[in-house]
């Protein structure tokens, strides 16, 4: 497994992958310097393009080893949410032919293990509350604000 650091307006994001994939975002505190993989100098790349409102869609490979057949699901389509638009944990659950099942649609999204690439900071609350995000309320709010000013 390889991994980088990317100091983003959010904080430090460590970033692990294999030659071919992106495994994992995570947000840490602290970073490491290293030489990192070809491979990671792309994801930071466009992450470094994203958040400098130039890149509206990744074109990464990702990879999900332990998600479920239902999570992958999920991820799927929630790869079609665009750039700057939010859609419902109901709306979301409906896009995969499963309108009743909106909780397990909010379990999938909290164990997305690639975050901002897989863009569930873009899946609010009906009531248009933001809800969670594995890196933090502050992150998804930053996240949301800045998609919606560079759209």
């Amino acid at each position: 497994m390889e991994v980088a650091f990317y100091k983003s307006p959010i904080g430090i994001l460590k970033i692990f992958s294999t030659d071919y994939a992106l495994k994992k975002i995570e947000l840490v505190n602290a970073r490491n310097d290293f030489e990192c993989s070809a491979f990671n100098y792309e994801v930071i790349d466009q992450l470094e393009a994203y958040f400098e409102g130039r890149l509206f869609r990744f074109n990464i490979p990702v990879e999900f080893d332990k998600a479920t057949d239902f999570q992958k699901k999920v991820y799927d389509a929630l790869m079609s949410v665009r750039y700057g638009q939010t859609k419902s944990y109901k709306e979301l659950a409906q896009m995969i032919d499963r309108p009743n099942a909106c909780r397990a649609v909010g379990s999938a999204l909290a164990k997305n293990p690639i975050p901002i690439i897989v863009p569930c900071h873009r899946i609010v609350n009906s009531n248009g509350k933001i809800g969670e995000f594995a890196l933090g309320t502050d992150a998804k709010k930053y996240l949301l604000d800045f998609e919606k000013a560079h759209k």
